[in-house]
């Protein structure tokens, strides 16, 4: 006696139900492995990194710390370069060929994005969550199943404490594919939760009292504060692109094979120096608004263009990992400077959001996951200025 197939409502009932325990499951791994970084990094750095404030380490110790992890990576790659940590977008586009993931060198790729987090790199976490559920998944069902490996990758995107980054990213531009759409929607939930309950990564401004214009003056200030902003964020993106292709032009690492060292020790001045330009920025953005940071003007704006220099450097010169939350910090920041140059034209998150809406408008090749990454991790603070630095940005990019 032959077994009926299941109907197609059990069959979609199943494969909702894995791709919600695939991305819970990724999503826990990734907050567990993101509160064993933060520990670290609280450890070597001193408990106030943590909460976004300057680290009180001495110029010796940052120096010796920093060029120590530059020559672990240097190790690490020398000779393989395949060994590089990819970036989250190479990741996405990997996972959405039709040969799948290479994962080869999955092991040194971890531990080099976990060595260059721990030592101060000005990167973010997501290229490493994204690329260890990646590669874990993809050795457990060995490619077999695609939809759990995009749902366990989008489980790690709760990270960004939003349950449609997950979708919007695996997606891209192409909606119609639902193979990607649905699991990594509920694989994107299920990491959500599991971030809320495991990591309190990924808060933002969350707390920070909102700013609203009150009258048609305000509300016209604070239009014109999100396009010159928005035009100030696009050429930071700009700015960061040509940037990196210029250093990649440079191939400093087949040329010098110790070229993180030098890296390390460039960061590790600037751990001393300006604290503000190092670590992914993610718990410094609230403590920044709120004035813990006692910073000039001039300051917090070289503060933050040196921040976007170095996130170039770290990924072009094997301090690999992700570049959304410095970016969003440094353009917060770079929209605070100009409104304390212009306290007068808009207010503080027209200037911080718009700032933020129109370099990942460059940066991203999808304005939806730009738009959901700014809203969750700016916590809705200046939304319209975001939209309107997004437009401002994609604009530009088709008039380029």
């Amino acid at each position: 006696m032959t077994v009926p197939p299941p109907s197609p409502r059990h069959s979609l009932l199943r494969g909702s139900l894995r791709a919600l325990l695939a991305g819970a499951a990724g999503g826990a791994l990734a907050a567990v492995v993101v509160w064993i970084v933060l520990t670290l990094q609280g450890w070597v750095w001193g408990s106030a990194v943590l909460e976004g404030l300057p680290s009180q380490r001495p110029l010796l110790w940052c120096l010796l710390w920093c060029s120590g992890i530059g020559l672990a990576i240097s190790l690490l790659q020398r000779h393989r370069p395949a060994s590089a940590l990819p970036e989250m977008v190479e990741t996405l586009t990997e996972l959405r060929q039709s040969d799948g993931l290479q994962t080869n060198e999955g092991a040194r790729q971890l531990l080099g994005g976990g060595l260059a987090l721990i030592g101060g790199g000005t990167l973010g976490p997501e290229a490493l969550m994204t690329r260890l559920i990646a590669v874990a998944s993809h050795r457990i069902w060995r490619g077999a199943d695609r939809d759990l490996v995009a749902a366990a990758m989008a489980g790690t995107l709760g990270l960004f404490h939003s349950p449609l980054v997950g979708g919007a990213a695996l997606a891209g531009r192409r909606w119609q594919l639902l193979w990607r759409w649905l699991p990594a929607t509920l694989g994107g939930v299920a990491g959500f939760v599991a971030f809320r309950g495991l990591s309190d990564l990924g808060g933002g401004l969350r707390g920070v009292p909102y700013d609203w214009p009150v009258d048609q003056e305000q509300w016209l200030g604070a239009l014109v504060a999100a396009v010159l902003a928005g035009l100030v964020g696009c050429c930071s993106g700009v700015l960061l692109g040509r940037w990196r292709h210029w250093l990649r032009s440079l191939s400093l690492q087949e040329r010098v094979w110790f070229t993180p060292v030098l890296t390390g020790a460039i960061l590790g001045f600037s751990l001393w120096a300006l604290p503000l330009s190092v670590f992914s920025g993610e718990n410094q953005l609230k403590p920044l608004v709120l004035g813990a940071w006692s910073l000039s003007t001039g300051m917090l704006l070289m503060s933050a263009l040196f921040k976007l220099l170095l996130v170039g450097l770290c990924l072009e010169t094997g301090w690999k990992g992700g570049q959304f939350f410095p970016v969003i910090l440094a353009s917060s920041a770079l929209g605070m400077g100009l409104h304390e140059c212009l306290p007068f034209l808009g207010g503080l998150q027209s200037w911080s959001s718009g700032v933020v809406g129109g370099s990942l408008s460059v940066l991203l090749n999808s304005p939806l996951l730009g738009l959901v990454l700014g809203l969750t991790l700016l916590q809705g603070h200046g939304a319209g200025a975001l939209v309107i630095g997004l437009l401002v940005g994609q604009l530009l990019q088709r008039k380029r």
